[in-house]
């Protein structure tokens, strides 16, 4: 599935951004109060949308100071509804870590040749999932079967998974469609794909009874926003990831500490030229938040990764939805770094 098609389409859909590039939009920089090593080390990070609350704990980590403390010269980079997925970005050489929606963009990439390992995970459950109206009768994922389900071309992946793990027949009808949700509002479907962080946000804002769950809920379990780095750019700059770690983690503390900190930053700065509305930021990112935090991040961290959790849960998730070519954990994911960048 392309990973760029996707959330906060709704509220900025007046962007006219047709072939925009994936540096569009401006580095923004704005540390305050500390001062950085001696040295620092030039560090991108490539973003699969435009400025949003979803890159919150990025935006803190700058404005904080968090990075340049930790000798990290960061620039973020923004992307759009047309620039290539995340993972082929990395690949062309266009930034050093980057963020994939889940596991799956980058265990396929992997499968193809490339060197991906993820370091930490933006949130515990990847925002993705599914939405209706309160009024359908939908409560399990048993209450799919024979339902219209509206989504974005190539969401039939992650759609039919949900039907194979549930031991369920793939027996529903895809209804193509935007990322506008008047259709499940005109009723020309039951149940839409969705960021559970955006149209939901939207309909509730707007009056409407909405139930809205991750595909994690109903057995598809998968990090969101996961955070990776090239196999061979980690074995060099091994330093480098525990610093950026470091100053990253400090940015995720201070946005569950106090959310809406970010939001005059996003809105001044980094969405300053992208027409954010600020209400609708400014839900997104408490929904945002929800999504962070579990009882393994209360005892391990933000951003933590829960191997256990991969091996028992994620991993089987994704071997019953059919995935092919499954890497071992260890290749997979790293977390020391992130756990020496707590030390």
């Amino acid at each position: 599935m392309h990973q760029n098609t996707r959330r906060n389409f709704l509220r900025q859909s007046s962007l006219a951004l047709g072939g925009a590039a994936l540096f569009a939009h401006p580095r923004v920089r704005r540390v305050l109060g500390s001062s950085a090593p001696a040295e620092s080390t030039h560090v991108r990070t490539a973003f699969s949308w435009i400025p949003a609350a979803e890159w919150g704990s990025w935006y803190l980590a700058e404005a904080n100071g968090d990075f340049s403390a930790n000798g990290i010269d960061s620039e973020l980079l923004h992307g759009g509804p047309n620039t290539p997925a995340v993972s082929q970005i990395m690949a062309g050489g266009g930034a050093e870590i980057g963020l994939a929606a889940d596991e799956l963009e980058l265990i396929n990439s992997n499968a193809e040749g490339s060197d991906y390992v993820i370091m930490a995970a933006s949130y515990q459950r990847s925002p993705f999932g599914y939405c209706w109206l309160a009024e359908t009768p939908i409560s399990e994922p048993a209450d799919l079967v024979g339902k219209r389900i509206g989504g974005v071309q190539g969401d039939q992946i992650r759609i039919d998974a949900v039907f194979k793990i549930n031991g369920l027949d793939a027996d529903y009808e895809f209804v193509p469609m935007s990322f506008d949700p008047q259709p499940l509002l005109d009723g020309e479907m039951d149940l839409m794909t969705c960021y559970v962080t955006n149209q939901p946000v939207s309909m509730r804002m707007q009056g409407h009874d909405v139930t809205a769950v991750t595909f994690s809920d109903f057995g598809l379990t998968t990090y969101g926003d996961v955070i990776f780095a090239s196999k061979k750019w980690l074995d060099d700059n091994r330093d480098t990831a525990v610093r950026y770690m470091r100053g990253l983690i400090a940015g995720a503390e201070a946005l569950v500490a106090d959310p809406e900190s970010m939001i005059p930053i996003m809105m001044d700065n980094y969405g300053a030229d992208a027409e954010l509305d600020e209400e609708f930021e400014t839900a997104a990112n408490l929904e945002f938040i929800k999504l962070m935090q579990n009882d393994f991040t209360d005892a391990n961290g933000l951003l933590a990764i829960d191997l256990d959790f991969v091996r028992d849960s994620v991993f089987p998730a994704y071997e019953a939805a059919g995935t092919a070519d499954m890497p071992e954990i260890d290749e997979l994911y790293d977390v020391t770094i992130a756990q020496d960048a707590r030390a």
